[in-house]
């Protein structure tokens, strides 16, 4: 008998007694939700599609898992609190924590960031690492249950269709014990299964409107390599990460410190300027930055791993909040709902917030028995508005992106935005301001209040000053015994 079918037999017969919410899906999104959901139910089931490795290992089912990943500070903040020593196994395991101003240097369009201590930490590590860890505290609940190597193939209903009573699902393979659909029931169920949920065609078939979709996509693609740093350099960052600059220098790159001593090194480009995945082509991608910082430290690096490339980048918005109505039982978060452009790292940290609003909404709904679905997915609409507004707007910012419209308010944000930039080498007021909101500390809103705002009209009414062709490099990089200063020229 399958572990799927000792479950129903467990509870057969005493489903009125017996509480339970399904999470489709069981990367991180889906763990935390089912923490949550685990404090109101009397059962929580994590279906996932992957069979989840043993260790810290990739799985088919996170294509992007091999590349960058960020959890800002209030991520960071969301998921010790659903978890508590998460951190300290991080560190522990080898990962790194660091002050955005102190531990990194940024090349912004109009210079350098301020090397200040800013209290805002994040943690780095590898995708499968954080998995594993969140994975090792969820599991031992004695609420949680997993149920690997299936999907789900639609959601059940009550006749009237007023109410999603479950989930149908099938084996990814045959030959797994289980031939043929089975349905899961649950009193709540919740989609967290990624930007391509196919939740919208699962309404349509129980007569609900599917959500209208937004998609705004500038071509970006990224390339990814894991190397051993030098035993011998010299620098003054733990992360370098080297901008491009709309609308002519589409190019940008990052090192970021990863666990075992190593650095993960991703390189992006912008409108299908895609860094190559071959070793010369990825060297050569990287010396044509705007800075020679991440060639020269790589160049003397020992590459651990291939290449992976990476271009599913667009933003895509399903605008659940919209809809008139929804069945009773069915929510969705995460990327099923809002999926960024990867490149700008909110996508784990947002969905942190998401997963507070539905610990919120189950607190105030008798543990979810009188659960509001389309209150909770317009509350998940406010959390997705700014930083919907901010990503899509600097995406529109290039020539060749598709989707969006480029409005009077657009154009606006994008102006007030560049003189936040331009303030950031000059100021670490600005720069702590900018970096706030970056981390979720903070609404946009507090980038428009005197602090920032009087020095944005300071610099507006003043003297226009040419962008500057050359930016002075002051970090030091050794090549051998040889150190070098240098100025670089932007590409235009």
């Amino acid at each position: 008998m399958s572990h799927l079918h000792r479950m129903e037999e467990q509870t057969r017969g005493s489903a009125e007694e017996l509480r339970r919410a399904v999470v489709i899906g069981g990367g991180i999104g889906g763990m935390m939700a089912a923490r949550v959901l685990a404090d109101h139910f009397d059962e929580v089931v994590v279906i996932e599609r992957d069979h989840i490795p043993p260790g810290v290992e990739n799985r088919p089912g996170v294509p992007q898992a091999r590349h960058l990943h960020f959890l800002m500070k209030r991520g960071l903040m969301v998921v010790e609190q659903l978890f508590p020593g998460v951190r300290a196994d991080l560190l522990a395991a080898g990962s790194h924590l660091l002050d955005q101003g102190t531990d990194f240097r940024i090349l912004y369009r109009y210079g350098w960031s301020p090397r200040v201590k800013l209290g805002l930490e994040l943690i780095t590590f590898t995708r499968p690492l954080l998995e594993a860890t969140i994975r090792r505290h969820l599991l031992p609940h004695p609420k949680v249950r997993f149920v690997e190597g299936f999907e789900v193939a639609g959601l059940s209903s009550r006749a009237d269709l007023s109410a999603v009573t479950g989930v149908r699902i099938v084996p990814r393979r045959r030959g797994e014990g289980e031939s043929e659909e089975q349905i899961l029931q649950a009193e709540l169920v919740v989609d967290s299964s990624g930007r391509t949920s196919p939740a919208p065609q699962w309404l349509e078939s129980l007569g609900y409107a599917a959500p209208e979709e937004a998609e705004v996509d500038a071509f970006w693609g990224y390339a990814t390599r894991i190397y051993q740093p030098p035993a011998h350099i010299a620098k003054d960052w733990q992360t370098l990460l080297v901008m491009n600059r709309p609308p002519y220098q589409p190019r940008a790159g990052i090192i970021q410190p990863i666990e075992g001593g190593r650095w993960l090194v991703s390189l992006a480009g912008v409108m299908h300027d895609y860094p190559p995945t071959d070793d010369e082509g990825f060297l050569n991608f990287a010396r044509s930055l705007s800075a020679p910082d991440l060639y020269n430290a790589i160049s003397q690096a020992k590459p651990l791993t291939r290449i992976w490339g990476y271009r599913r980048t667009s933003n895509r918005l399903r605008q659940y909040d919209r809809l008139s109505r929804l069945p009773q039982g069915f929510v969705a978060l995460g990327d099923s709902v809002c999926a960024f452009n990867p490149v700008y790292g909110l996508g784990m940290t947002l969905t942190g917030l998401e997963v507070e609003e539905l610990a919120r909404c189950l607190r105030t709904s008798d543990g979810g028995r009188t659960l509001d679905p389309l209150a909770f997915q317009k509350a998940v609409g406010k959390l997705v508005t700014a930083p919907w507004a901010l990503t899509t707007g600097e995406d529109l910012r290039w020539p060749a992106t598709q989707g969006g419209e480029i409005t009077a308010k657009v154009k606006l944000l994008h102006w007030y935005i560049d003189q936040v930039i331009r303030l950031i080498p000059q100021s670490p007021e600005v720069f702590l301001a900018f970096q706030e909101v970056n981390h979720m500390i903070k609404g946009p809103e507090s980038l428009f209040r005197p602090r920032v705002l009087f020095r944005v009209l300071k610099q507006a009414l003043a003297p226009a000053k040419a962008a500057p062709k050359t930016l002075p490099v002051p970090a030091t990089v050794h090549a051998g015994a040889e150190a070098r200063t240098s100025t670089v020229t932007l590409h235009r």
